[in-house]
C-alpha cells in the first residue's frame, strides 16, 4: 500500500477519533481480545480500523489489504452482501443491532456461524459517524462441557431433527428442565437461544440443499421444517442477507 494511500485512511481514523473520543478505547480494547472480531467502518462501508481476531478471519490478507476497502474486495460477493444488508438496515432504521445469527462460509467451503452486534458510532452532536461491528465465532458445542449432559438430547434432536415441528417446550420437558431454565442453560453454552440455535440448524441445511440440488424453493423449505415458503424465505434473508434464489444463483455461479 502507498504510504500517501495507508495515510489518508490513517487521518480519516483520527478525524473520527477527534469527534467521538470514545472510539479510540473502543480500538484499544479490543486489540487485547482475542475471540472477539471488531471492525470500525465510515458510512460507505470502508474498514479504518480492525483487530488481530478479525483479521484472523482473513488469513489471507493484511492489515493494509483490509484498510480502506469494502466487505466486497474482502469477501465472497454473497457473504459481502449480507453484511451489506446489516449496514443498510442499521443506518436506516438508526438502531443497533444485536445478537444476530450471521452465517459465514469458511475458506475449507464449509458452513460457520458468528453472533454480530453493530452500533452507531456518534459524535458529540449525535451525528452518526461510523459503524462498530462486533462478532464472535459461534462454536459447535462439545461433549467436554460439563453442560453438555444436560442438553445433550435436545442438542442431537435439533441437529438431526431440524425437518420436524420441534418445540422449545417439548424439548426443555425431554430434557428435565423447565423453558427458562432450558434457555438459561443453551445461552450459557452456546450464547443463543434454543429457537435461534433451531433456526441455525435449519438454515444451514437449506443453503447446503440450495447449493447442492435444484429442489424447487418449497420444497427446500418443507425439507427443512420451516412451516410454509414465505416464513423459509424471509428467516434465510434475515440471517444471510439474500433470498434463497439468489443465494442458489450465487453459490452455484461460483462453482
Amino acid at each position: 500500500m502507498p504510504n500517501n494511500y495507508k495515510n489518508e485512511w490513517i487521518d480519516h481514523l483520527e478525524h473520527l477519533f477527534a469527534q467521538a473520543p470514545a472510539l479510540a478505547l473502543v480500538e484499544d480494547l479490543f486489540a487485547r481480545l482475542d475471540e472477539v472480531n471488531l471492525c470500525i467502518k465510515d458510512l460507505e462501508g470502508r474498514y479504518l480500523s480492525v483487530n488481530s481476531a478479525f483479521l484472523r478471519s482473513v488469513p489471507k490478507l493484511r492489515r493494509e489489504e483490509v484498510i480502506g476497502k469494502t466487505a466486497f474486495d474482502i469477501y465472497p460477493r454473497a457473504l459481502a452482501i449480507g453484511y451489506q444488508h446489516q449496514d443498510r438496515q442499521l443506518l436506516t432504521r438508526g438502531q443497533n443491532l444485536h445478537d444476530q445469527l450471521e452465517m459465514i462460509t469458511n475458506p475449507d467451503g464449509s458452513l460457520g456461524w458468528y453472533i454480530t452486534s453493530k452500533v452507531l458510532a456518534k459524535n458529540v452532536a449525535q451525528q452518526v459517524i461510523a459503524i462498530i461491528g462486533m462478532s464472535r465465532d459461534l462454536h459447535a458445542p462439545t461433549e467436554k462441557d460439563d453442560r453438555y449432559d444436560k442438553l445433550s438430547v435436545a442438542l442431537r434432536r435439533m441437529q438431526t431433527e431440524f425437518d420436524k415441528p420441534l418445540r422449545v417446550q417439548q424439548l426443555a420437558d425431554e430434557s428435565g428442565l423447565s423453558v427458562s431454565q432450558f434457555e438459561r442453560l443453551m445461552r450459557s453454552m452456546i450464547q443463543i437461544t434454543p429457537s435461534q440455535y433451531l433456526i441455525r440448524q435449519r438454515v444451514e441445511a437449506a443453503a447446503v440443499m440450495l447449493r447442492d440440488s435444484e429442489k424447487n424453493i418449497a420444497a427446500v423449505a418443507m425439507d427443512c421444517g420451516f412451516s410454509d415458503q414465505p416464513s423459509f424465505c424471509k428467516q434465510f434473508k434475515r440471517i444471510t442477507g439474500l433470498s434463497p434464489l439468489k443465494y442458489r444463483k450465487m453459490t452455484q455461479d461460483g462453482k
